[in-house]
């Protein structure tokens, strides 16, 4: 019997990268998944490619119509959720702060925050029936630790940290979990479009600034989606059932508390 079998769980930006590869991991453990996504089409053809059952869902998480009719869809199709992992999010474009527009603070803390709390309010009062109730919030470890010239990004992620850890206290006497995974760097394309950035802010080629990158990791190597999944799988089971609270780097040892 694998861990999750007949639970649900919903993935927010579940379509891609670090979405994707948590989407692969809960459904390989038994887990119904719904990939949420903005991307409606990619939704459908990751959903489809998954093992089991699986629903996939067109969702802006930065309006609350939205998450309104996403909650709605999987509690039509599928009843209780006992899993949901707030993952959809967006990459900042790298700026000094003096520089900074109101619509790119915008923009970033609309979907990396307010979207976790959108679908956090959406859905906690199903995932609270459920008998194991689960919430994984997807932070960064530049939400531990700020970082120069992403303050949009850094806010966001710290936002996400401390959501979390508020509600774990807030839903604990219901016995529900919620823990956040923190990422490092990743070969995706929300890394890849911000490296690129990087580089051309610093004068130099984007193959020098993923060195950069790779050298600030102790193990030496970046991480990947499944990696990320892999934490998230542990999270959902029941044999995390005593952690809440906690943020966990995937990072191959960047942050180191």
């Amino acid at each position: 019997m694998a861990d999750l079998d007949g639970r649900v769980a919903v993935v927010t930006g579940g379509a891609k990268g670090i979405g994707a590869g948590i989407s692969e991991c809960l459904a390989e453990q038994g887990a119904t998944v719904v990939v949420a996504d903005i991307d409606g089409a990619a939704a459908e053809e990751h959903a489809a490619a998954l093992p089991g059952r699986s629903l996939a869902v067109a969702t802006d998480v930065s309006k609350a119509d939205s998450v309104a009719a996403l909650a709605k869809a999987v509690a039509d199709e599928l009843g209780t959720v006992d899993i949901l992992v707030n993952n959809a999010g967006v990459g900042p474009i790298p700026t000094p702060v003096q520089d900074m527009g109101e619509d790119e603070w915008d923009r970033v803390m609309d979907i990396n925050a307010r979207g976790v709390f959108l679908c956090s309010r959406a859905f906690v009062p199903s995932v609270i029936e459920s008998d194991h109730g689960r919430i994984i919030n997807i932070s960064s470890i530049v939400g531990q630790t700020g970082f120069a010239l992403v303050i949009q990004y850094v806010a966001s992620k710290f936002a996400v940290t401390g959501m979390t850890q508020s509600l774990a206290k807030e839903l604990a006497p219901h016995g529900v979990t919620v823990n956040s995974i923190h990422p490092g760097i990743l070969e995706t394309e929300l890394h890849g479009g911000v490296v690129k950035l990087f580089s051309a802010i610093q004068g130099q080629s984007e193959e020098a600034t993923w060195d950069w990158f790779r050298a600030e990791i102790p193990l030496g190597r970046f991480q990947t989606p499944r990696d990320c999944g892999e934490m998230a799988a542990f999270l959902a089971s029941d044999r995390a059932h005593n952690l809440t609270g906690a943020a966990f780097n995937v990072d191959g040892g960047w942050e180191m508390h």
